[in-house]
């Protein structure tokens, strides 16, 4: 008879396991998976849907061969998928083909309304392990973006009346920031 004593264990999901799960969630929420954990992301409310047309709408403009704006899941690794709001991508994803992976993302973009600790702390430092190779945080309360640049990530803000911020995939896309938030 053991004496040892005993252990709390934990068990990381995978992201197949997430995609086993997915019957089972609540179909009314938005999950992520991040470090082998489940997250109920928040629905995303007026303020945040708003801002996320707008630079849609500025992107659109754009558009076309080499630069594809996209929505839809990026898996960062073996425990983490991800749903960020939009992704810059040189090309649309073949019929059928599973998640992006962070090496076809030119520009991930995450819309903060309510959840800017979350994107700017947790998830930046996941998207920054996993190589996105910009990304860009849009504070809808702070009314800024804020950019991310490897290889140290460190934010650098773009303001309403300031400079127009352009990816550094594609230079010739200028974003006017504060009619993001106007």
């Amino acid at each position: 008879m053991s004496h040892a004593p005993k252990t709390v264990e934990t068990y990381k999901l995978t992201v197949r396991d997430f995609h086993a799960l997915f019957p089972l969630l609540d179909s009314d929420q938005r999950h992520e998976l991040l470090d082998g954990q489940i997250y109920i992301m928040p629905i995303p409310g007026t303020p945040h849907v708003r801002a996320l047309r707008r630079l849609e709408r500025q992107f659109l403009r754009h558009e076309g061969p080499g630069l594809c704006i996209w929505a839809g899941g990026l898996i960062l690794s073996e425990h983490a998928e991800v749903w960020p709001d939009l992704m810059l991508r040189e090309a649309e994803p073949p019929e059928g083909a599973p998640a992006a992976l962070p090496a076809q993302v030119k520009l991930l973009v995450e819309v903060s309304d309510t959840t800017l600790h979350h994107d700017a702390h947790k998830k930046l430092w996941d998207y920054h392990r996993a190589g996105v190779a910009e990304y860009w945080v849009l504070d809808v309360q702070g009314r800024q973006v804020l950019r991310y640049l490897p290889p140290s990530y460190a934010s650098e803000a773009f303001v309403s009346g300031g400079p127009p911020l352009s990816p550094q995939a594609y230079p010739d896309v200028a974003i006017d920031v504060g009619a993001l938030f106007s």
